[in-house]
């Protein structure tokens, strides 16, 4: 009877290991399936290394954000050739003296102008447009750098997800604070306190 028990206690055991290797096998493959590498290349593309490491609620903000900066930036752009185009036809056309010529000799340039000008002489409005074109570069820059910061940012996001994609995040990891009396020689009542308590899976 003895030997009966050893031998079940023996399979049981070896039943137990093996299903262990099984899971550690199994864990370890899809950590290997998951390359830090390609998800870092993947992020090249702004979203798709976010939906590699399956951080899909990532992605509209990703496109959002840089998709935002970029129609900025061409906003802008469009405004500062707007500016520049007025500009030149004040080069080329030294016989245009006041913005009421320039208007009558080119209408369709004024017409998307995002700020009015001013001044009322042709040298006034060329100072003016130099000052909106100087502001609206700086402006352009700052949104340039946006879209490229945003872009790093994703890359960098996508890096760090696939490296924790294997981390614990059991729910029996956690801390419970509690309250426990504690007595005192001198006083007869509890005194309140605080423990806290770390459960490890």
């Amino acid at each position: 009877m003895t030997k009966w028990l050893f031998a079940l206690y023996v399979l049981a055991a070896h039943q137990a290991a093996s299903a262990q290797e099984i899971i550690s096998n199994h864990s370890h493959s899809e950590a290997a399936q998951h390359n830090i590498k390609t998800a870092t290349t993947l992020a090249l593309i702004p979203g798709v290394g976010q939906a590699y490491n399956k951080k899909y609620w990532k992605i509209p903000i990703v496109w959002g954000v840089i998709g935002g900066a970029g129609y900025y930036y061409v906003d802008l752009d469009n405004d500062f050739k707007t500016y520049k185009g007025i500009l030149e036809l004040i080069v080329d056309q030294p016989a245009l003296t006041t913005l009421t010529d320039l208007e009558n000799y080119a209408p369709e340039l004024f017409i998307d102008v995002p700020s009015p000008f001013y001044q009322s002489t042709a040298s006034g409005v060329a100072n003016e447009a130099i000052g909106y074109m100087d502001a609206l570069r700086t402006q352009r820059e700052y949104a340039f750098f946006g879209i490229v910061g945003v872009y790093i940012l994703s890359i960098l996001d996508a890096n760090i997800d696939a490296h924790l994609y294997d981390f614990n995040v059991n729910d029996d990891l956690s801390i419970a604070p509690s309250i426990i009396p504690s007595y005192s020689k001198m006083l007869t009542g509890g005194i309140p306190a605080v423990k806290l308590t770390l459960s490890l899976p």
